[in-house]
């Protein structure tokens, strides 16, 4: 059991500039790897984006639920209630998939993420950026980068025939994407509009008081329409603000964000492919290369013996390969370079191996939970509506009497 709860968002300073919001996050849990069953700590937006960073670089072959957008359809700023709301609510949807995702709960940043106390989440912090670092200029990054001469003999990965059901997932993803994120848009649009009519409202159920206190006769009538238009106000801005919180609205913008991790995946798909290829290459280049210093080293050694000479095929080998046959280490090196090559293509298969095997399982994961929400969201949505609607009627019906 893994529950998350975020709650209790606090602003801290009064500069717009420097300002920001935290907030409690909350977790029951009964794995025996945290230290407490119970227990919370407090985290701000860019601790969450630092939790997603390391998810998605921990877990290429994992669809990393999506943090809650910064822009909003609603006009209002990033302190305003409304706003840190949504974004609590899209926090909160984010922290229950990681829990719930049977890889991404067992990660130890989630679990610093979850404990840690603010001193031991920064060094966490600083020990990703400095290991992000160290990796790219690591050894097999020079081993790629720094040896010109095998880089030649591996040249560019053709291109290879796709299985079916990853063209069909690509095409899926694409159109998902593009679907949801119009749905979404469409749907925002409509909160929006909702947004707009209680403001004008705002504007009219004043105007409509000031009637009855000059028609002397309509007094009562314009005071009740007055009372009626703020109470529809009122119904109309409480609507907007749960459909921009809690609504379709949060579900579609979540699911498009899902849409993108999906075709993020596919991309690391893509490179671990090419980073395995190149690796087979580079494998196939070393081993050539030991074995051309082998042989030329042979030929020389024979040929000394027989008093003769370098041969002409010496010559051009030397002159191709570029090496000094006075080098008594490059034997060595040569070799270890090979050695390091071919742990690399294990490395780069493992990967490559881990992503291919499971894009399937996270794909189905994905579709039963995208139809879990959006069936949900719908009926909920559609009863939401009938609530507004009679709600809404109901007032125009008082005015009525």
């Amino acid at each position: 059991m893994l529950e998350i709860c975020v709650s209790d968002p606090e602003k801290h300073g009064t500069s717009n500039v420097n300002a920001y919001v935290d907030y409690k996050i909350s977790t029951r849990t009964d794995l025996a790897r945290f230290t407490q069953h119970e227990f919370f700590v407090r985290r701000r937006f860019r601790d969450f984006q630092w939790l997603r960073e390391q998810l998605c670089l921990a877990y290429p072959g994992a669809i990393v639920p999506p943090l809650p957008q910064v822009d909003s359809y609603l006009q209002d700023d990033r302190f305003s209630t409304a706003f840190i709301e949504r974004r609590q609510a899209g926090l909160e949807l984010f922290l229950r998939r990681v829990g719930g995702h049977p890889a991404l709960q067992a990660a130890q940043e989630l679990q610093t993420f979850l404990e840690a106390k603010m001193w031991e989440l920064q060094t966490a912090k600083n020990a990703s950026s400095a290991s992000a670092a160290s990796t790219s200029s690591s050894w097999i990054t020079a081993l790629f980068d720094g040896t010109d001469a095998s880089l030649k003999k591996i040249g560019v990965r053709q291109e290879r025939p796709e299985e079916e059901r990853i063209t069909k997932l690509r095409a899926f993803a694409t159109e998902y994407e593009t679907a949801v994120t119009a749905a979404a848009a469409a749907h925002h649009a409509n909160v929006s509009t909702l947004a707009d009519a209680a403001s004008d409202l705002n504007l009219l159920g004043p105007a409509v008081n000031l009637l009855s206190q000059s028609e002397t006769e309509l007094s009562l009538p314009f005071t009740h329409m007055a009372s009626s238009l703020d109470a529809v106000r009122l119904l109309l801005e409480r609507h907007a603000q749960h459909e921009g919180v809690a609504g379709l609205s949060a579900v579609l913008s979540f699911h498009a964000g899902i849409a993108g991790s999906l075709k993020a995946v596919l991309a690391n798909r893509d490179r671990a492919l090419d980073v395995f290829e190149r690796a087979q290459g580079l494998v196939e280049a070393s081993k050539a290369e030991v074995a051309a210093f082998s042989e030329v080293q042979h030929s020389q050694e024979n040929e000394q013996g027989q008093g003769a000479r370098p041969s002409t095929l010496y010559g051009s080998v030397m002159s191709r390969l570029d090496w000094m046959m006075d080098d008594p280490k490059k034997g060595a090196r040569l070799e270890q370079k090979a050695r390091d090559a071919t742990a690399h293509l294990d490395e780069s298969t493992q990967a490559w191996e881990a992503i291919s095997s499971g894009i399937h399982d996270e794909v189905g994961a994905f579709q039963h939970t995208q139809h879990v929400d959006l069936g949900r969201s719908l009926r909920e949505h559609a009863q939401r509506q009938i609530e507004f609607e009679a709600a809404q009627q109901e007032h125009w019906r008082q005015l009525l009497l």
